[in-house]
């Protein structure tokens, strides 16, 4: 059995390499595009001239890569500082190493010795998928698909509990935070839980680090495939598209970081709400999440969730997972 301080140091060591794996985002994505560029010039001329503007397309993509590669930097400034209280934050004068990566938003990022040591694909697709997350989350762009699927669980709720005062939610798998905010704003007491670092990274950085400010970022710079035009691929977004300081006073909003089954294990009659977006389906065994939910929930408390039943594990090889149809977990 691992002892406390070893599961404390491997859950530092994951840490550091999601911060590694961000940090990797420049080099990698140059290096794809640097592969593209090299394939570009295998093809035989006559194929060559058909592609005119092909050269200066990419040089757009790379400043988009350098874009996005400042924007992570700025929201790793302070990111060790995501697990402290409060008190500690304000009680030290601490200086991180990506202070010195961080000129400004418009500078010539300095990479260093970033090393793809150890970091697997799996690790970089995280990063990708962070970054455009946000693009669902905090831009105006997104508020289409926010809609669809956190409208009708908002909606749910306040039709529910019309005067907020006082009634506590929680929204598990809550990714990049934007629907544990939405609660908060509407004066709500809500706490977003979230197991992936990479999105507690995200999300500690738009709730907490941007106020006002905007960011412009090129989700899509990346994507090679599925684009009806080069346009596509440079397409940037601004991001948040709200101030996330506007929080009645009266509203207390948190994130709590950890795996959902072990973090409300011994937690009984505690929330009024549990708010679900496509998150029933990442349990190993899906009645677990539910006695769970029904021991957490105040008496005549309510689990309001949308999304499929896709079941984030079903075929992976070595892990568990129960795939049972919508009514026979209902009942």
């Amino acid at each position: 059995m691992a002892t406390k301080s070893s599961l404390e140091d491997e859950e530092k060591e994951y840490f550091e390499k999601c911060i590694r794996s961000f940090r990797f985002y420049r080099k990698h994505a140059l290096e794809n595009l640097h592969k593209n560029i090299k394939d570009f010039r295998a093809l035989p001329p006559s194929h060559q001239s058909m592609l005119r503007g092909f050269m200066d397309r990419q040089a757009k993509i790379k400043h988009c890569i350098e874009m996005n590669f400042m924007f992570i930097l700025h929201m790793l400034d302070d990111v060790h500082d995501i697990f402290k209280p409060e008190e500690e934050k304000q009680s030290e004068n601490s200086s991180d190493a990506s202070d010195s990566d961080v000129n400004s938003f418009n500078g010539e990022p300095h990479v260093g010795g970033v090393s793809g040591e150890g970091l697997s694909q799996g690790d970089l697709d995280r990063v990708y998928t962070t970054i455009r997350q946000f693009v669902r989350d905090w831009s105006s762009e997104g508020r289409g698909e926010r809609d669809k699927c956190y409208l009708p669980i908002i909606n749910a709720v306040c039709n529910r509990y019309r005067d907020p005062t006082g009634i506590s939610i929680l929204v598990p798998g809550a990714g990049l935070g934007r629907l544990a905010f939405e609660f908060a704003s509407r004066g709500y007491n809500c706490e977003g839980n979230e197991f992936s670092i990479f999105m507690l990274i995200g999300s500690n950085f738009v709730l907490n680090k941007t106020d006002s400010v905007s960011f412009e970022i090129y989700p899509w710079s990346t994507c090679t495939t599925n684009n009806v035009t080069h346009a596509d691929r440079i397409r940037s977004v601004n991001i948040p598209d709200i101030d996330t300081t506007q929080i009645p006073e009266t509203a207390q909003f948190g994130m709590c970081a950890g795996d959902f089954t072990e973090v409300y294990a011994r937690d009984t009659d505690r929330f009024d709400v549990v708010a679900a977006s496509f998150f029933l389906d990442t349990a190993h065994n899906i009645i677990e999440y539910i006695e769970l939910i029904y021991k957490m929930l105040k008496p005549g408390g309510h689990l309001i969730s949308l999304g499929p039943l896709l079941y984030h594990y079903a075929g992976m090889p070595n892990q568990p997972s129960l795939e049972i149809p919508w009514r026979m977990f209902y009942q």
